[in-house]
């Protein structure tokens, strides 16, 4: 589930958004470096996606014949948008390349992006990562509300991004409420 569609829902049931719309467009959105992927003659995007290998993928694997891995072809804007998300662009970053390339006004950018970084997190094809600077500002419940892991580089501590997963996210929320 999107950043953003998590604060529409929170706002929904009365509990408090985990970050506000603001520190959610600070987020950046990254790739999956274990996906293989490639653009094809089209300009196209295609991604590798490897079959399951819990139980239940090799279950169904054996019973339906399911091939190691499968493409996903990304349309056109698609493909604009996943080459974006490379861990230098954040999403209000994005929100402004993608209405200044399609003429779009921002919250039908805001809202499609949205939806579209939903679907491949839920896939496991992308992470979106919170600046330090933004999770300093969250106290420890929201953090571990967020499923955040620090990202701890040798190089600098500055303002290197927390990465979340949001299908971890959206576990951790139902756990608590539970």
């Amino acid at each position: 589930m999107g950043i953003l569609d998590r604060i529409t829902r929170w706002r929904s049931r009365g509990v408090q958004p985990v970050l506000t719309r603001e520190q959610a467009l600070q987020a950046i959105p990254i790739r999956n470096p274990s996906l293989e992927w490639s653009e094809n003659d089209d300009g196209e995007v295609v991604v590798v996606l490897p079959r399951r290998k819990d139980a239940t993928g090799k279950f169904l694997a054996w019973a339906f014949f399911v091939p190691e891995s499968r493409p996903l072809v990304l349309d056109q804007v698609g493909s604009f948008v996943w080459n974006l998300c490379d861990g230098e662009h954040s999403m209000a970053s994005i929100v402004s390349i993608m209405c200044k390339e399609y003429k779009l006004n921002r919250r039908e950018v805001e809202l499609s992006l949205n939806e579209y970084f939903r679907m491949l997190s839920k896939r496991g094809m992308m992470a979106v990562a919170v600046p330090n600077r933004i999770l300093e500002q969250l106290d420890e419940k929201t953090r571990r509300a967020l499923g955040v892991e620090e990202l701890r580089s040798a190089e600098a501590e500055g303002d290197q991004p927390a990465e979340q997963s949001d299908a971890e996210t959206a576990e951790e929320a139902n756990e608590e409420q539970e």
